[in-house]
């Protein structure tokens, strides 16, 4: 794993640097407080899991984060699906852990924690962290949430139960964990499941930090049968060509990562 890394690490090393092309957008957010109010209620009553107890308490957002998604990752491991269902949100995703028990894979565990933060009003998006190599089938679905407390954002994985900090313990974004292994830091991962895995994730996250990409829409059932508007918005380096096959009609590329992340 060790050469594999410093080969992906040499990859990111080598992107040309981001641009300040214009990319005029702004996400737009659409979580309903009636269809908040009804998350909380399922899980209360379908999961002891008390929202508004999380929600009303003094733990500050990044703690909230953290029991929010400590209880999905207890609740439901990592698997691929053994069946596929249409619609896509908490309460389909925990009603398929319940009657199958393996669990799911990282961006269904990605969507549901997004649904349940935003339901306590914690803004947060689900981003899809793609690798260089086209003929990769294999990306990594996290969280990114907004920490009003620090003014930053902080990636969360539920899937594989880990987040990334600083040195001081300040949780780091998805740009800055590229950052950091750009300028050949090791990156300071906090893993639940597997503490020997974190020198797994050092490689796994140096070949999943290429590009992104991103709904411009804060907001329910994102994806299945979707009703909410939205479109696709991808950040690549600079010359990078996205594969056909991820470019859906009404997608919008940028190399302005500042635009990406900040919309």
């Amino acid at each position: 794993m060790a050469n594999n890394t410093e080969e992906m690490i040499r990859k990111l090393q080598n992107c040309a640097p981001y641009t300040d092309e214009s990319f005029p957008y702004k996400s737009r957010t659409l979580a309903s407080r009636i269809h908040s109010g009804k998350i909380r209620r399922y899980f209360k009553d379908n999961a002891g899991l008390d929202l508004n107890e999380i929600a009303a308490s003094e733990l500050t957002t990044w703690e909230k984060v953290l029991r929010i998604s400590e209880f999905v990752s207890a609740h439901i491991p990592h698997d691929n699906q053994k069946e596929w269902i249409r619609k896509l949100n908490a309460f389909t995703l925990w009603e398929y852990a319940q009657r199958i028990p393996t669990g799911f894979n990282c961006r269904w565990h990605a969507i549901l924690l997004s649904e349940l933060l935003l339901s306590v009003g914690i803004k947060n998006r689900f981003v899809t962290c793609m690798p260089e190599d086209k003929n990769d089938q294999d990306c990594h679905v996290v969280n990114l949430v907004w920490l009003p407390e620090m003014d930053k954002w902080a990636m969360v994985d539920c899937d594989m139960q880990e987040y990334v900090t600083d040195p001081e313990g300040i949780p780091l974004s998805l740009e800055e964990m590229r950052a950091e292994l750009i300028a050949g830091r090791k990156l300071n991962v906090h893993r639940n499941s597997d503490p020997e895995g974190v020198e797994f994730m050092q490689g796994y996250w140096a070949k999943n930090l290429y590009w992104f990409s991103i709904h411009m829409t804060y907001g329910y059932e994102l994806e299945g049968f979707r009703i909410q508007p939205d479109i696709y918005i991808h950040l690549v380096p600079p010359g990078y060509e996205i594969p056909g096959k991820y470019r859906r009609l009404g997608d919008r590329v940028t190399t302005n990562a500042a635009a990406f992340w900040q919309g």
